[in-house]
């Protein structure tokens, strides 16, 4: 059976989880742990190159290390998420292999990873991820687990360096008080107070453009029958497609609704 396409996310942005092989532990005392936590500053934080400030490979924005599992708040930057994830396993399980004397695959498959199209989602991941602890009885509160970023939100501005996530972005017009109530609280802001995809919008591609309608069509509809829906379905596909980030274009050639179609349609909702 072929494995299903990975969703894309048009921010750039997603929530990550990667499991330990049969469920068994990734993580045997603090020591791995903090190995773990390194390997992911590496990577999420920029790099100074002749006086050059790079972009790092992706941007962590919450993460929680569990005892078989860790999840992932994270934006796609120089490379895909698939790049990132298995840059991220390869380093952790020659670590790990290393040092346990063992062999063979450490983690479970491919990792999961589901899209983030908006501020809601994020502030409510935000939420999720930092009380993953509470939810499995490890601690009753999330602040005071040990192994997730929520320590790191309330470090002064001048620790930024030392850690993985940084306030500055997508937190930066954010106070301490506003991040916690996310995660202690899962209150969701209103979207002009984050911009969650913080580099640069990123252009999609044809290939991905036709994965993203084929994930908004009911499972009876196939790609090649969307010309054929009425109109009024058709429509509402094109919007729905265009708050993902397709082009008119895209949507002109792959729904057969044109720009001054859509742009006709909000007209006359407006005037109503």
């Amino acid at each position: 059976m072929p494995r299903r396409e990975r969703v894309y996310s048009p921010t750039g942005i997603y929530h990550v989880m990667l499991r330990g092989i049969n469920r068994n532990n990734l993580f045997l005392d603090s020591q791995d742990f903090y190995k773990m936590s390194k390997i992911l500053k590496a990577i999420a934080k920029p790099v100074e190159i002749n006086g050059d400030i790079k972009v790092p490979v992706c941007s962590i924005y919450a993460y929680c290390l569990m005892t078989n599992h860790i999840h992932l708040l994270i934006s796609e930057n120089k490379e895909t998420i698939s790049e990132t994830m298995k840059r991220i396993g390869v380093a952790y399980a020659s670590y790990f292999n290393k040092r346990y004397k063992r062999s063979g695959p450490l983690f479970e498959g491919r990792f999961r990873s589901e899209p983030v199209w908006d501020v809601e989602y994020f502030c409510t991941l935000i939420h999720y991820i930092h009380n993953n602890p509470v939810k499995a009885g490890l601690e009753k509160k999330a602040e005071w687990y040990k192994w997730s970023s929520y320590h790191e939100y309330e470090l002064p501005e001048e620790a930024e360096d030392t850690c993985i996530c940084t306030r500055a972005i997508p937190f930066k017009k954010m106070s301490l008080e506003e991040i916690k109530n996310i995660v202690l609280e899962n209150t969701i802001l209103d979207t002009d107070t984050i911009h969650i995809n913080p580099f640069k919008s990123k252009r999609i591609g044809d290939d991905d453009a036709l994965i993203l309608i084929k994930s908004l069509l009911p499972d009876e509809i196939t790609i090649e029958q969307i010309k054929s829906l009425p109109k009024v379905q058709r429509l509402e596909l094109a919007n729905q497609a265009l708050d993902m980030g397709l082009s008119h274009r895209q949507v002109n050639a792959f729904i057969g609704i044109s720009h001054a179609t859509i742009y006709r349609n909000t007209k006359l909702k407006t005037v109503k």
